[in-house]
């Protein structure tokens, strides 16, 4: 799952303008995510690109609070860490 500040219809747009994604897209647009997380900037309202893995029992396997789009190794290490998961 991926978690976005924004609103619930621009995340259906987003996803259609991909042709789909293999995982849901849930708004986090009152910010009790990123905050929980740790992740909110307060003084803008926005969340720090960020990427954090959970296991099946909701235990936290990665993290990266300072996640750059255009990093491929950033791509690459969160993907290892999927494939890890699948045993």
């Amino acid at each position: 799952m991926a978690v976005s500040c924004d609103q619930v219809y621009a995340l259906k747009i987003f996803k259609l303008a991909l042709g789909g994604l293999p995982f849901e897209l849930a708004s986090d647009w009152m910010r009790k995510t990123t905050q929980a997380y740790g992740v909110l900037d307060q003084a803008h309202g926005i969340a720090r690109r960020s990427v954090f893995v959970l296991d099946r029992q909701h235990r936290l396997v990665y993290q990266n609070t300072a996640f750059e789009a255009g990093n491929r190794a950033h791509y690459d290490a969160v993907f290892q860490v999927l494939e890890d998961l699948k045993g």
